[in-house]
C-alpha cells in the first residue's frame, strides 16, 4: 500500500508539473503572437539577393528598369519595371512573404507573354528597399506602388492589373478595394493568417484565432469591396497555403471571376510547373479585359 501511494504522488506531482509547464508555454506562446511587431517579424522574412542578381535581365527582350518608390515616411521601395514595348497595361505585382522580388521574375514573364508590362515591387523593409515592414505596412505599400504606376509611370486606372502572391494576395485585395483598377490577378492566396500557420505548423490548431495579432488581412471581407474582374490561380498540391484558401476567396468575390486549380503545383512552382495552363489562363484574362 505504501509503495502505491508514493506512485500516486509521483503522479500526481508529474501532472501538475506537466499543467504547469504546458500552461506556461501556452501562456507565452499567446503573448508572442498577440505582439503585432513579432508576428509580424515571424510571418514576414525578406531575404537580401547576391549583386550579381541585381545585374541579370530576367525577362527576354526587355530590359529591366531599376527604380525607388518614395513612400510617405521618407523610406524608398525598390522596384524592377519590365516596360513591354507596345503595351497599354501593366501588372503591378506584391510579392509574398520570404525573399524578394527577384524570386518572382516569373509573373514579369508570363505578363510580358500576354502583351504586359510589369512593375515588380520590394515593400518597405524588404532587400534593396528601405525602411521597416510588419503586416500593416505592406498593405500601405500596395497602395503607394499603385499610385506611382498612375501618376508617375502615366497608366490609367483601367489599365492596370492589380496583382498579388501568397501573402500579397492581401496587398492586391486591399489595393483594388482602395483603388480602381482594370483587374486582379491573386496566387496561391492567403484568406486569413492563421489559416496558413495552422497548415504550416498543425501544433497551432490549439490556439484559437483570438490568440493571434490583430492585423487587417483579411482576403474573403476584403474581396467583397473590390468591383474588378479577378482571376484566382492556385496549386493543388500547394502544402504551405491550402487551395481552398482560393475557393473561400472566390466565393467571396463578385462576377466576373475565375477560379483555375493547378494540378501538379505547390506553393513555390506556381508557374513553374504547369506552365502550359498558367499562360493560358494568364493570357485569357487579358485577353477578356481589352475586350472590356
Amino acid at each position: 500500500m505504501k509503495a502505491k501511494k508514493i506512485f500516486q504522488i509521483i503522479g500526481i506531482f508529474f501532472l501538475l508539473l506537466f499543467i504547469t509547464v504546458f500552461g506556461s508555454t501556452y501562456y507565452f506562446v499567446v503573448q508572442a503572437l498577440q505582439d503585432f511587431e513579432f508576428f509580424s517579424k515571424a510571418v514576414l522574412h525578406p531575404i537580401v539577393a547576391p549583386k550579381e542578381a541585381y545585374d541579370k535581365e530576367p525577362v527576354a527582350g526587355i530590359k529591366k528598369i531599376s527604380l525607388f518608390i518614395g513612400c510617405a515616411d521618407g523610406s524608398k521601395m525598390h522596384a524592377l519595371y519590365f516596360k513591354k514595348p507596345g503595351a497599354d497595361k501593366v501588372f503591378v505585382v506584391n510579392h509574398g512573404a520570404g525573399g524578394n522580388l527577384l524570386g518572382r521574375v516569373y509573373i514579369a514573364r508570363s505578363a510580358a507573354l500576354a502583351n504586359c508590362s510589369t512593375l515588380l515591387l520590394d515593400y518597405r523593409g524588404y532587400a534593396l528597399s528601405t525602411g521597416d515592414f510588419n503586416l500593416d505596412s505592406i498593405l500601405e505599400d500596395g497602395l503607394t506602388a499603385y499610385d506611382y504606376a498612375r501618376q508617375q509611370l502615366g497608366y490609367p486606372d483601367k489599365k492596370i492589373i492589380v496583382c498579388g502572391e501568397s501573402i500579397g494576395s492581401a496587398v492586391a485585395c486591399q489595393t483594388a478595394a482602395n483603388r480602381p483598377c482594370a483587374g486582379v490577378l491573386l496566387l496561391s492566396g492567403v484568406t486569413r493568417l492563421p489559416v496558413a500557420i495552422r497548415k504550416i505548423l498543425p501544433v497551432f490548431w490549439i490556439f484559437p484565432d483570438a490568440c493571434f495579432a490583430k492585423t487587417k488581412i483579411d482576403n474573403p471581407a476584403t474581396i467583397k469591396n473590390v468591383h474588378a474582374p479577378v482571376l484566382l490561380v492556385h496549386g493543388k498540391r500547394d502544402e504551405q497555403v491550402p487551395y481552398e484558401c482560393s475557393q473561400e476567396n472566390f466565393a467571396a468575390a463578385s462576377e466576373p471571376k475565375k477560379l483555375v486549380l493547378l494540378p501538379n503545383c505547390g506553393h513555390d512552382d506556381v508557374g513553374r510547373k504547369d506552365a502550359e495552363e498558367f499562360q493560358k489562363a494568364i493570357d485569357e484574362f487579358v485577353d477578356s479585359l481589352s475586350s472590356k
